[in-house]
């Protein structure tokens, strides 16, 4: 019974986390257009967010910057979307099935998505940053090491499934 709960709590930050990135990545494309006619707001995109050295530099450096971030608040939003797909239809009595491997497998690519996106993102800043002695706000890269945890989660659930088929048919 613990264990219902605890997915259950566990279901309702999934939701939290996917409105606050959805609102998150709305927020910085919205801020973005208004910024396009009014370069003020490139200095306060979100949250503190100040771009305004790219946005005086190059309009199109600065355009590519903030779609990084959208592109990386859109992912770790799609993510988050996958474990409440997860955590809704997961069966606490039936873990090892294709359904639960398929999420897995598509959590820990999307992940390994996000980390060549953050490379590409941290390159690209810190190419101009040094360049133009711009300050640099870089995204953490430690993405890679948590797609290869996940990813061998979902080898050990695949290997489960295998064995409760063997089993079932065994039987």
């Amino acid at each position: 019974m613990k264990s219902k709960n605890i997915l259950k709590i566990m279901y309702v930050f999934a939701w939290l986390a996917f409105i606050g990135l959805c609102i998150q990545t709305g927020a910085i494309i919205f801020s973005y257009l208004v910024s396009l006619n009014n370069p003020e707001a490139s200095k306060n995109l979100f949250g503190g967010l100040n771009l305004s050295e790219y946005y005086n530099y190059n309009i199109t450096q600065y355009s590519v910057i903030v779609f990084y971030k959208v592109l990386l608040y859109a992912v770790e939003a799609y993510i988050a979307f996958i474990l409440i797909k997860l955590l809704k239809d997961l069966d606490i009595k039936n873990p090892f099935n294709q359904f639960v491997s398929d999420l897995m497998k598509n959590t820990s690519i999307s992940i390994f998505v996000l980390w060549i996106i953050a490379m590409i993102h941290n390159t690209h800043i810190q190419f101009i940053g040094k360049k133009q002695g711009f300050e640099m706000e870089l995204f953490s890269s430690d993405f890679v090491f948590l797609a290869a945890v996940i990813f061998i989660f979902t080898k050990i659930v695949q290997r489960g499934i295998e064995l409760q088929t063997e089993n079932d048919l065994t039987i």
